[in-house]
């Protein structure tokens, strides 16, 4: 009897272990500190983060960063887009846990990639179809454990980054908020 008993607990935890996969992720988002050289001081800029499907991904890019941000734009607030702000004062790491409820409206939709899009100004250098300031990121199937995204905000573009160094947010960004600050 307990051997029945243990052999179908572990075949429930198995199950469990990889039935519950997680497309969610936490996202840290950091100001370069070239931003300061190339600007002369803090700009201030918005980042938005949105789990996106490939249709949506393809409008975000038809549609470019200046309407995009635009007042008004429906996009943005369709996609659900959490915003995080950086300026003078305010230039620490956001950080977008994995366990914010916002993850749970993306899910619904069966979201392909995490956007990542910043209002940096515009440089005529800059391919609409390839834009520097918009960065995609596909999204993978993980078991249990969230994975971390880090991207930085530089002068002209938004880049994905292996790791912010010297970063504090490890454990400070443990919290159930959904953007949390950390400098």
């Amino acid at each position: 009897m307990k051997r029945i008993f243990f052999d179908t607990l572990f075949l429930w935890g198995i199950f469990l272990l990889f039935s519950g996969c997680v497309s969610q992720y936490k996202v840290v988002v950091g100001f370069s500190p070239q931003l300061q050289e190339y600007f002369n001081e803090y700009p201030t800029i918005e980042v938005d983060i949105a789990a996106v499907t490939e249709g949506e991904a393809a409008e975000v890019k038809q549609e470019g960063v200046e309407k995009y941000f635009a007042p008004g734009g429906g996009l943005r607030e369709r996609l659900r887009s959490q915003t995080c702000f950086f300026y003078r004062e305010n230039n620490g790491l956001f950080v977008l846990s994995s366990r914010a409820p916002v993850w749970r409206e993306w899910a619904l939709k069966k979201p392909e990639n995490v956007l990542v899009i910043a209002s940096l100004p515009y440089d005529s250098a800059m391919s609409k179809d390839a834009d520097p300031r918009l960065v995609l990121v596909k999204m993978k199937q993980t078991y249990v454990l969230a994975k971390t995204l880090y991207f930085l905000v530089e002068p002209q573009k938004v880049v994905q980054a292996s790791k912010i160094s010297g970063s504090a947010e490890e454990g400070k960004a443990a919290s159930s908020g959904q953007w949390i600050e950390v400098r």
